[in-house]
């Protein structure tokens, strides 16, 4: 009679059905990893679409445990015609999802890990220039869409971090900012003195309320939301003559990223002020000016280029 063995073994299938799995899937990472709404959201609507495709393509899968590799190279599969970039954020989903429920003990297996991803192109981020920022800030005429630029292109916040953004985060007297960023995390940012003077200018004029974030409706004196940023951007926009220029609150983070580079900061010094993670996310901004790169290779023709002896 054969041996039997440990590799012969058929896995135990967790009981945990998929939609509760992904229930608390999704808890976990607003609950424990503090991951904003809007980011657990983007999580939500992968994860379903990928079980939405396992029903439609394979029928109804009790346990997601039950899913093998293939099933999930197939859903990457369904995905042509996407963004390279949009495949590999549902696939990076799926994999945290799988990690998550091997570290819970509901899967064996993580079928996600290591799916060949789609290759992106290195694109440089978009910036204003110099020109089109003094426009920008010109047509800003009240003092509350002055704080939102200075804001944006001086602090090079993102949209979330803005609307998050409460009184007690200022300490005006020093100039610095304390953001709260992606995934809970915290950073101090120095303000530049346009940015303060925009702030102590719009404080007089905030609407009274009990909320405690800098930016509130005038009725309600509710926090607002992102949505709201994005239309009084484009009212400044319009004011500028910039409104075909397809601008966001992203784009002038990315601004105010280039034109640090472009003055010489470290990237390392602008990681940091962007709250980035990854030091290769920040790196984008130094392939994103010419003049820095004939600068520099400038620089290194005059250095070593021969001395030549005048005759007298």
């Amino acid at each position: 009679m054969p041996r039997r063995t440990g590799s012969c073994r058929t896995p135990q299938v967790s009981s945990t059905s998929f939609d509760a799995a992904v229930a608390t899937f999704l808890d976990y990472l607003s609950a424990y990893r503090g991951y904003s709404p809007h980011t657990v959201k983007a999580y939500a609507r992968d994860v379903r679409a990928y079980r939405e495709f396992l029903a439609t393509r394979y029928g109804q899968i009790e346990y997601p445990d039950q899913v093998q590799r293939e099933m999930v190279v197939q859903f990457a599969l369904s995905l042509k015609g996407n963004a390279p970039l949009t495949i590999r954020r549902k696939l990076a989903a799926l994999a945290s999802f799988y990690g998550f429920l091997q570290d819970m003990g509901q899967a064996t297996h993580n079928p996600a890990r290591g799916v060949p991803l789609p290759k992106v192109a290195q694109v440089v981020p978009p910036c204003l220039s110099e020109r089109q920022a003094k426009q920008l800030l010109e047509a800003a005429h009240t003092p509350w869409h002055r704080a939102l630029v200075a804001l944006l292109l001086f602090a090079g916040l993102r949209r979330s971090e803005v609307t998050a953004i409460t009184l007690e985060d200022f300490d005006l007297e020093q100039g610095h900012l304390l953001v709260r960023g992606k995934g809970a995390k915290q950073r101090a940012v120095p303000l530049a003195p346009v940015v303060v003077a925009a702030i102590q200018e719009y404080l007089p004029c905030r609407p009274q309320t009990d909320s405690a974030h800098l930016f509130v409706s005038r009725v309600g004196g509710h926090a607002l939301p992102g949505r709201v940023t994005n239309r009084m951007l484009r009212q400044v926009l319009r004011g500028a003559d910039l409104d075909r220029e397809r601008i966001t609150p992203h784009r002038l983070r990315h601004t105010f990223a280039t034109h640090l580079i472009r003055n010489g900061v470290d990237v390392r010094t602008v990681q940091e002020l962007l709250g980035h993670a990854d030091l290769q996310t920040t790196a984008r901004y130094l392939h994103s000016d010419m003049r820095a790169k004939q600068a520099a290779v400038g620089n290194l023709a005059a250095a070593f280029a021969p001395t030549r002896n005048v005759s007298t």
